[in-house]
């Protein structure tokens, strides 16, 4: 399944004591995507995270380009190994709301995926474990809010010296 070791490159899981990490892992369910198939697609529905055991995955976006029309386009925004201790969608347990992104299987993958009903249930039921788990959620969601803020300052100030201003 998943090498221990990768459990604790696992960002969301970092602060946990390996029991658990174990009571956590016991509320997922195994997932095998072949290569090529898309594991979540950007605007669909989403409603659980997962936690990658093996393989490879590309995270894409749409871009929307208005030249007279609008020609929607995906850009490849980065590349994910599950020995790099990989999880996505931790978003979808705490909202409901659509994908941000689309992911696909470069190689056969497997995962283990969690459901916002499980997720908040376990929180329920054990409360030290569940307040440990909401607490690295906050600091990542503020880290990527952090970082994109500097992203927006970056591109702000391209377009300012491209436009000549």
């Amino acid at each position: 399944m998943i090498a221990p070791d990768c459990l604790k490159k696992i960002f969301l899981l970092q602060d946990l004591t390996s029991e658990e990490i174990q009571q956590v892992l016991k509320l997922a369910h195994p997932r095998h995507i072949p290569a090529g198939e898309t594991v979540i697609r950007e605007g669909e529905p989403g409603d659980s995270m997962f936690i990658m055991c093996q393989g490879e995955v590309e995270i894409t976006k749409r871009l929307i380009l208005s030249l007279g029309e609008e020609v929607p386009k995906e850009r490849v925004m980065s590349r994910l190994r599950a020995e790099d201790g990989v999880s996505f969608g931790e978003m979808a347990l705490l909202e409901n709301d659509t994908r941000s992104a689309t992911v696909t299987a470069l190689t056969d993958c497997h995962f283990l995926e969690l459901s916002r009903r499980d997720f908040l249930d376990f929180i329920e039921r054990h409360p030290r474990t569940g307040c440990k788990l909401l607490l690295r959620m906050g600091q990542w969601l503020s880290r990527n809010l952090r970082r994109t803020d500097q992203d927006v300052v970056k591109l702000t100030t391209a377009l300012a010296i491209a436009l000549g201003g």
